[in-house]
């Protein structure tokens, strides 16, 4: 028989249902749980990915430098991610057709892969020839003439690879070839693990990705130098002494801009829109008096104007030893 319980017991039943949940809640959050997947272990330490995510920031920022003056327009490059993943799930993520370069590593030998979105390549061949720069609402295969114009854009990022590389090793990077189909680029077998460094380009609020796939053995092999081990434990060293000498000898040739201001004025702008060739703009200070010498924006110096061997030259009277100049 079914029994027909009161209000009070009904009331009971649910406190009871509510107070057991609150306790499996407060059970799960002192019980903090960290999912691991055993088929898929984190190959990469905490230590080394910081230390890959230094190298690449460097090559985002060099690069989107470069990209701006080429492009001649503002282009930001940030660094997004840094993932291990099987070398099947990299291919599998990449929809043909695409702009992939086959690169090769002379020291430890090995291949990577830059994979750059088609709609960036096709925007980038666009502004060299002179274009406003659009990007295809489409993606195309990649024409060999635009194949031949990214290969010099594509050798620039091959060049800052190894420079940003060689704090840590010295390798060289070549271009091997060009692919369209992810399934015809096979630079190691499809279950080995991969690192996937992921760079987002913007430009003209136009956002796009690009993609280096290095192999896990590559990585590795790098990583488990003594001397690299050495800088992720421990840190750059001191400097030596025969080290501290050379960047001394090359900041003694280093050049630098002085300016001297003989003097100065204010003139209205009603004044400086009627200037002519020939008009006469006459300055506070007298061509005597001293006047002051800058490196950059820094006031380091007091000189004198004078001639030299028929050469307008300037003779240093007195020297500031403003913060952080030494006088040397």
């Amino acid at each position: 028989m079914a029994k027909i319980l009161s209000q009070d017991e009904i009331d009971a039943l649910l406190s009871n249902v509510t107070g057991d949940a609150e306790d499996q809640e407060d059970l799960e959050q002192k019980q903090k749980i960290a999912v691991y997947d055993f088929k898929h272990p984190n190959l990469v330490s905490k230590e080394q990915l910081r230390l890959l995510e230094n190298i690449h920031e460097s090559i985002c920022r060099n690069f989107g430098v470069f990209l701006s003056a080429q492009l001649r327009m503002i282009v930001e490059m940030n660094l997004l991610a840094i993932d291990q993943i099987m070398y099947s799930e990299f291919v599998m993520s990449i929809a043909p057709p695409s702009s992939i370069y086959v690169c090769r590593a002379d020291a430890p030998a090995s291949q990577f892969v830059l994979e750059v979105n088609p709609q960036l390549s096709v925007f980038i061949v666009e502004r060299l020839f002179g274009g406003r720069g659009n990007f295809i609402s489409e993606v195309r295969p990649i024409s060999l003439i635009e194949q031949r114009i990214m290969r010099r854009i594509v050798d620039r990022i091959a060049f800052e690879i190894t420079r940003n590389w060689e704090p840590v090793t010295r390798f060289h990077t070549t271009v091997e070839r060009f692919e369209s189909n992810p399934e015809f680029v096979q630079i190691v077998p499809s279950s080995e693990p991969v690192l996937v460094v992921s760079m987002e380009v913007k430009i003209h609020g136009n956002s796009t990705l690009m993609n280096i796939c290095y192999p896990y053995l590559f990585i590795s092999n790098i990583v488990s130098l003594p001397e690299v081990q050495e800088k992720i434990l421990f840190g750059a060293k001191e400097s030596s002494n025969e080290e501290k000498s050379l960047i001394l000898e090359n900041l003694n040739y280093t050049g630098v801009t002085l300016r001297a201001m003989l003097g100065k004025n204010f003139i209205s702008v009603k004044d400086f829109l009627e200037l002519k060739e020939g008009d006469v703009i006459p300055l506070r200070s007298r061509i005597r008096n001293d006047f002051s010498v800058y490196i950059t924006k820094r006031h380091l110096f007091d000189a004198v104007a004078g001639i030299r061997d028929n050469r307008y030259a300037l003779q240093i009277k007195k020297i500031h030893k403003g913060e952080g100049y030494n006088g040397s």
